[in-house]
């Protein structure tokens, strides 16, 4: 009888002519905001790891952080027109 019922609902769920709207949009700055706590943990569990299985797991971890974070941010500088500082001799040509 539950299963009945319940695939009566998945049902009407699926039969719904009224697709759901997303509710919200994850901003970039959002996404920053995740990234930096996920490095902030991962940095963590890397002081904290001691057996060199779970070290190598907490280097795997902080590295994809690290590269998420670095990620994120290097879009939102692109997207904001962000101009790299110029380097010592590349206005002079003398690279």
């Amino acid at each position: 009888m539950k299963n009945k019922c319940l695939l009566t609902k998945a049902k009407q769920i699926l039969e719904s002519s009224q697709p759901k709207e997303l509710t919200s949009i994850i901003t970039d700055e959002q996404l920053l905001e995740g990234a930096y706590q996920e490095l902030v943990e991962a940095r963590c569990l890397f002081t904290q790891a001691q057996e060199p299985d779970m070290v190598d797991y907490a280097v795997f971890r902080l590295k994809a952080a690290e590269q998420r974070y670095d990620y994120l941010i290097r879009r939102i500088k692109l997207r904001d027109g962000y101009k790299c500082p110029v380097k010592k001799g590349e206005l002079d040509g003398n690279n």
